[in-house]
């Protein structure tokens, strides 16, 4: 071999080496593009709601964070929005609870309602304190299948309970999640729906 052809081999083993650094190695992460909270989905219009036969000024909000899994919901004026880097979701706080909407991936060889209760369900019976299973359901909110979990747990030695919603989505799930104090849930209800039934996919 002459010296000319070992040096294209070594040139071309270096190439080789950088690309697959860049495209599956060490520097493969930095070059992928990152999502970022979008400024729009900060910005609020006002609408109003019927709520147990009272009118209810709601924020209604356009999320703009994820390509191909854009949506609107609302939250009630009265419930203060943390801040946050959440791509893709919200957080909220109320008098006796929290409020929070985000996305979810699901495997592409996996329905959403087997990965909830195979892969979703451990992960809480694991990590939340006190998780006790008190209902769960498919329904559909605005035309989408969506499956519930209602639960309890404890947190600082205080009991809550948690309605969490799980929204087929067509590239992520959405996962809307309720929680407030067991005495307060039932009362609550006509206002979880309200946020549940303002939920809509704009990628359909």
């Amino acid at each position: 071999m002459n010296k000319r052809v070992g040096i294209v081999l070594i040139l071309a083993t270096i190439a080789l080496i950088v690309l697959w650094a860049y495209s599956f190695g060490p520097f493969a992460q930095k070059t992928k593009p990152r999502h970022r909270v979008n400024p729009i989905s900060l910005k609020t219009t006002p609408r109003h709601a019927i709520v147990a036969q009272e009118s209810l000024a709601f924020d209604n909000y356009r999320n703009r964070d994820v390509t191909e899994n854009f949506y609107t919901i609302s939250f009630p004026q009265t419930w203060q929005r943390q801040v946050n880097n959440i791509v893709g979701g919200y957080k909220f706080t109320f008098t006796d609870g929290i409020g929070t909407s985000d996305l979810m991936d699901v495997p592409d060889n996996t329905t959403l309602e087997l990965f909830v209760l195979s892969q979703q369900e451990p992960i809480l019976k694991k990590t939340i304190n006190g998780y006790n299973r008190i209902n769960y359901k498919k329904l559909s909110i605005n035309g989408n299948d969506a499956y519930q979990l209602i639960y309890r747990s404890t947190l600082n030695e205080t009991d809550y309970q948690t309605m969490k919603d799980y929204i087929v989505g067509q590239d992520q799930a959405a996962v809307i999640t309720l929680s407030t104090l067991p005495d307060s849930f039932e009362t609550r209800q006509p206002v979880f729906r309200a946020v549940l039934e303002s939920f809509h996919w704009e990628n359909k």
